[in-house]
């Protein structure tokens, strides 16, 4: 048998309830959602929108064998990343934060002279393309051939992937990634991380390059 009907007062309140819990749990999802979308950054340091996230000495991803042929016609392989500090940067011609940050690099670059080496990823393009774009910014490191990036990529076991350009990251002088950085870099903020892979603790009685 059913009840006796609702009130008008008791429907209000009712549906000002229901509004109420709705607004509530949206506001809880909006919330969530741009916390776990907020950059993080071990070092303090991080481009707006980007990733740049540092992996401390006895936890950095090594980077696995590899050999793959630049654009320019010679050869890298994994043995080539070990000795000093390396920089390598996931590009590609068609990517407009890769304009944006090429600059950058090739400021990055000639600040650090021989105390980083520098290599690119040109991934998805033509050689031709990619060699337009080396010359068009004064691009003065070679790059792997994309015929050869996915390989490349493989090789840092997730760190880098062809799906987030650009990337770049930085490998100590044993050839671990001690630094990375997931979207458009900056000449300072990799500087930075150049000099704190190339100051590691761990290696304290090396000499300084």
């Amino acid at each position: 048998m059913a009840g006796p009907p609702m009130s008008i007062q008791a429907r209000r309140s009712a549906i000002f309830i229901s509004i109420v819990l709705v607004t509530a749990v949206i506001c809880w999802v909006v919330f969530t959602q741009a916390r776990v979308e907020q950059p993080s950054s071990s070092s303090g340091s991080a481009v707006t929108g980007d990733l740049v996230q540092q992996f401390e000495p006895g936890e950095r991803p090594t980077v696995a064998a590899f050999e793959a042929t630049l654009l320019d016609g010679g050869t890298l392989n994994s043995k080539s990343l070990r000795g000093t500090v390396t920089v390598m940067n996931v590009w590609g011609s068609w990517c407009g934060p890769c304009r944006a940050e090429a600059p950058d690099l090739v400021d990055a670059a000639q600040r650090l002279g021989d105390r980083a080496q520098f290599y690119g990823i040109n991934v998805r393009d033509s050689p031709d393309a990619a060699r337009a774009f080396e010359r068009a910014f004064d691009i003065p490191y070679p790059s792997i051939n994309p015929d050869d990036s996915a390989r490349t990529i493989l090789a840092f076991g997730g760190v880098l992937t062809a799906a987030a350009v650009p990337s770049t990251v930085v490998i100590d002088a044993d050839g671990a990634v001690a630094a990375r950085v997931v979207g458009q870099v900056d000449a300072s903020t990799l500087i930075g991380l150049v000099k704190d892979a190339s100051t590691d603790p761990s290696r304290a009685g090396s000499p300084a390059r």
